[in-house]
C-alpha cells in the first residue's frame, strides 16, 4: 500500500487561511444568524493604510482590499489620504471621505487601528483607548520633564519651554 501524505497535507493546507488566502476572499458570503435570523454579510475587506511616498518621507493613502491580500496591492477603492509629517505650520494633514467609509462600514469590512484612530481624532467614531493612553502618557512625561529642569535650576515659562 502507498501512503498518500500528498492528500493529507493539501487538504490541511487550504483549511489555513494564510495559505489558501485566494480560495476564501473571492466573493462575499452571507448566512443567516441563528438567533434574529437576519442576513449577516461576511465582508471579505479591510479599510487599511496603503504606504506611498519614500524613506523618511511617509504619506499614507486610506484604502479598501482584500483582508488577507498585501498592503500596497489589490486595492479596491481610495477613501482617503493622510500625511503624517508636519507642515511648515506643524499639522498633519488628513482627507477622508465619510460617505464611503460608512458604506464599507455597513458591509461589515474590518478596520485597522491606525484607520481607527484617524477616525477617532477626526470625531467620526468614539475615540480609540489607544490614543487616550498615549496622550496621558504624554502628559506624564511632560510633566516629569518639567520638574527634572526646575530640580536643576533652569527656568521654565508658563507654555512649558524653557528659557
Amino acid at each position: 500500500m502507498v501512503r498518500q501524505w500528498w492528500i493529507k497535507t493539501k487538504v490541511s493546507r487550504l483549511r489555513w487561511p494564510a495559505h489558501g488566502r485566494n480560495k476564501l476572499v473571492k466573493d462575499i458570503k452571507h448566512k443567516k444568524r441563528p438567533l434574529d435570523d437576519k442576513i449577516h454579510l461576511e465582508h471579505p475587506f479591510v479599510i487599511r493604510l496603503a504606504l506611498d511616498g519614500c524613506t523618511n518621507r511617509p504619506f499614507y493613502r486610506v484604502v479598501v482590499g482584500e483582508q488577507y491580500g498585501p498592503r500596497d496591492s489589490n486595492e479596491l477603492e481610495q477613501l482617503g489620504t493622510f500625511d503624517p509629517m508636519p507642515n511648515m505650520f506643524d499639522e498633519k494633514l488628513c482627507a477622508l471621505n465619510f460617505g464611503r467609509i460608512k458604506y464599507h462600514m455597513a458591509m461589515g469590512a474590518h478596520i485597522t487601528r491606525p484607520v481607527r484612530r484617524l477616525l477617532g481624532l477626526s470625531g467620526f467614531l468614539p475615540l480609540d483607548p489607544t490614543s487616550i493612553f498615549f496622550a496621558q502618557t504624554l502628559r506624564r512625561r511632560r510633566l516629569i520633564e518639567e520638574k527634572i529642569k526646575e530640580r536643576d535650576g533652569i527656568e521654565v515659562k508658563e507654555e512649558g519651554t524653557a528659557v
